[in-house]
């Protein structure tokens, strides 16, 4: 009797053992690809003014300047119970640059001069723009050029102004006001993603990458939507996030500065 016990029981242990086998390999194929480690030591400054004479403002504001107009950055990490998560997503292979501060005392604010659904001003507390971490260093060379011509995600074109050589992605800023009143702000959008279609025919964000450590993202100037009369410039608009449908067309200029450090 006590072989056959110790023999059921080792059985039983066979059985537990391959069945905790094949929930951890069900676990392992479930798990997504990663690409790489996050690159989180960002400095991320959104400008305020347009140039050093602090008269003209871009529709993107920090919620800090320093004495002479410039922006106080948003340092990715932990400090005094604050927690400013700032990213290029690598690990889930999308290299969005993203921004989150809902664990902070942070934020930037949206400008909208003539109204808007969430009125002249809305202050956000995270974006998302697409692809970045796969932009090239954009400096002219034939190792952008030949990227320009071959990678499967360039989808908004390279192209090239007096600033630079530059990338176009789109880009996309939360702005939830209260329980089903959820809202976003958009720059066009991404194919790959297929997020919010409504947003064609706006303008792209520009990626101008002219070194290893550096990231200057514009508004690129595009003529107005068929709906609206205007002139042309950086065309953005504001969606339901719950429906997709169309709340207004903003004219938004914008200037942020990305530095790993």
């Amino acid at each position: 009797m006590q072989t056959r016990t110790f023999v059921k029981m080792a059985e039983t242990l066979v059985i537990v053992a391959m069945l905790c086998l094949m929930l951890s390999a069900s676990a392992l194929a479930q798990k997504t690809t990663s690409c790489g480690t996050d690159v989180t030591n960002l400095s991320i400054s959104v400008f305020k003014y347009t140039d050093a004479t602090n008269t003209t403002t871009y529709n993107l504001w920090p919620d800090k300047t320093n004495p002479d107009g410039t922006p106080v950055p948003y340092i990715s990490g932990k400090s005094k119970g604050q927690n400013i998560d700032g990213r290029i997503q690598v690990d889930n292979c999308t290299y969005d640059l993203t921004i989150n501060l809902n664990f902070s005392n942070r934020y930037f604010s949206w400008k909208f001069p003539n109204g808007s659904v969430v009125g002249n001003s809305f202050n956000s507390t995270g974006f998302n723009i697409d692809h970045v971490g796969t932009v090239p260093v954009t400096d002219g060379g034939s190792t952008f050029l030949n990227w320009c011509n071959t990678a499967t995600d360039n989808y908004g074109g390279c192209g090239v102004d007096g600033d630079g050589y530059f990338v176009r992605r789109s880009m996309g800023s939360a702005m939830d006001v209260s329980g089903s009143q959820n809202y976003g702000h958009r720059y066009n959008y991404s194919p790959l993603d297929n997020q919010f279609p409504t947003a064609t025919g706006t303008a792209y964000v520009k990626i101008y990458h002219p070194d290893a450590i550096t990231w200057i993202i514009t508004a690129d100037s595009v003529p107005p939507p068929s709906s609206v009369t205007g002139t042309d410039g950086p065309w953005s608009v504001i969606i339901d996030r719950n429906t997709g449908a169309v709340m207004s067309y903003q004219k938004t200029p914008m200037k942020i500065v990305v530095k790993r450090i």
